[in-house]
């Protein structure tokens, strides 16, 4: 695990205080994209080619070389997230029906801030500093769910912290550059079938001779983890013609190996299966994926402006498994079989007046979850995404963005085995909607 300066640490921990509050996941698989409350009311069209405000930190850092002066921005989002799942035949590993309560609202609500700051050095040079989150998931079932034996709690809270320099090459050109302190801490809980885990071991004669036949007594795991690990972007923004520009940006993946503790609950007779099934500490493999994208932004007459982006992200997450220091304790594992995915976007913006500004976009957005593979930890499918914003003028250097969208996802069916053997049968229903605000702060 990484060590780090006392200083960055404390920053770092405050900024995932302030962050990461754990999120629904409602981008592909648990990423999210709620880092500008102005491209979100374009469905983040042309975000790697705009560069009108800080927030280009995160989209291109060659942006930074477009912007004047000092300026701070401040942004929220929340996102209010409905997900309901119904069973269809979920049981055990006898094939027993599943007892258990179904979900109407798995997803937990969350504000999601953000902040940049610029500032100009010279006439070709400007720093800017970011503090976003660009990771997260939470997904909570009642503790008597149906999907209790994969699956109670999933939470992932991801804050980042980055620097970024952005350079005037030529009249048309800009670079950018940046590193990033990502601070990540994960939560992991679910219940133990102790019936099945005596018949992976033991005749069913014995399990009825101990006690966990013909009942189904649980346990409980949960498994919490942090780290800090490190990684970069960069940016180019080129102006094409006087009225069309392009841009070029992609952040580096990040490997963090999470560390931390495994609590176990377990019924009196699992003193057989001891020393397993007891608290230890653990460690568990965390692969966050580079990201690519290619914007055009193309400025149509004094008031109205087309832009449209395709970003890939290298999703190569084929299992996630949780190792414990106990050596008489297994590994426990799930497939989740991420591989790369796209998002495709279109918006405009019209300027109503010298105030006002009017944004409206389209995307498209590929989950790396199949449907073989779909998991009650990560119910996610692909999703199409209508957005609206606006911005305002408030004074010569005060600008207030607003912004929205409405996701609208793909049906999710599941079929899962567990660890243990349960099978999870059904359907996910999910939709989300997402309020931003911001302001921005220029002089």
């Amino acid at each position: 695990m990484l060590r780090t300066p006392p200083l960055l640490a404390h920053l770092g921990l405050a900024a995932g205080l302030a962050l990461t509050t754990a999120t629904p996941a409602l981008a592909g698989g648990f990423k999210l994209s709620e880092y500008s409350v102005r491209d979100l009311g374009m469905a983040d069209a042309g975000y790697a080619a705009l560069a009108d405000d800080p927030s280009t930190i995160w989209s291109n850092p060659a942006g930074l070389a477009r912007l004047d002066g000092l300026q701070v921005q401040v942004g929220a989002h929340a996102i209010i997230g409905q997900g309901d799942f119904t069973n269809a035949g979920s049981v055990d590993v006898l094939g027993r029906p599943l007892g258990g309560t179904e979900e109407n609202d798995l997803f937990n609500d969350a504000v999601i801030p953000n902040f940049y700051l610029s500032r100009r050095l010279n006439d070709r040079v400007v720093l800017g500093l970011g503090v976003t989150a660009p990771f997260g998931l939470a997904t909570e079932y009642n503790q008597d769910s149906v999907t209790r034996f994969q699956s109670v709690k999933s939470a992932l809270k991801v804050a980042e912290i980055n620097p970024s320099l952005g350079v005037q090459v030529t009249d048309r050109l800009s670079l950018g550059f940046g590193v990033s302190a990502q601070y990540s801490e994960a939560t992991l809980a679910n219940h133990i079938d102790f019936s099945a885990v005596c018949l992976s071991q033991l005749s069913a004669a014995q399990c009825t001779a101990t006690g966990f036949l013909p009942g189904r007594p649980e346990g409980y795991l949960r498994v919490t983890g942090d780290d800090w690990a490190f990684g970069w972007n960069v940016g180019a923004l080129y102006d094409l013609t006087e009225t069309t520009r392009i841009g070029v940006s992609y952040r580096s993946k990040v490997d963090h190996t999470l560390e931390g503790e495994a609590d176990f609950g377990a019924p009196a007779n699992a003193a057989l299966f001891q020393p397993a099934f007891t608290d230890t500490p653990g460690s568990a493999e965390l692969n966050l994926p580079a990201e690519l994208a290619v914007s055009v932004a193309h400025q149509v007459n004094d008031q109205l402006s087309l832009n449209a982006s395709v970003a890939y992200t290298f999703w190569d997450f084929e299992r996630l498994v949780v190792e414990f220091d106990n050596p008489a304790q297994p590994a426990a594992g799930e497939t989740l079989g991420y591989d790369g995915v796209a998002r495709y976007a279109i918006g405009g913006e019209y300027r109503y007046n010298t105030r006002l500004t009017l944004r409206a976009g389209l995307a498209y957005d590929e989950s790396p979850t199949e449907d073989e593979h779909r998991t009650t930890r990560v119910p996610d499918s692909d999703r199409t995404i209508v957005a609206l914003g606006a911005s305002y003028q408030l004074t010569e250097a005060l600008q207030l963005d607003a912004g929205y969208q409405h996701l609208m996802f793909d049906d999710a069916p599941i079929n899962h085995v567990g660890s243990t053997g349960d099978r999870v049968i059904g359907e996910y229903d999910n939709v989300a909607d997402i309020v931003g605000l911001s302001l921005t702060w220029r002089r």
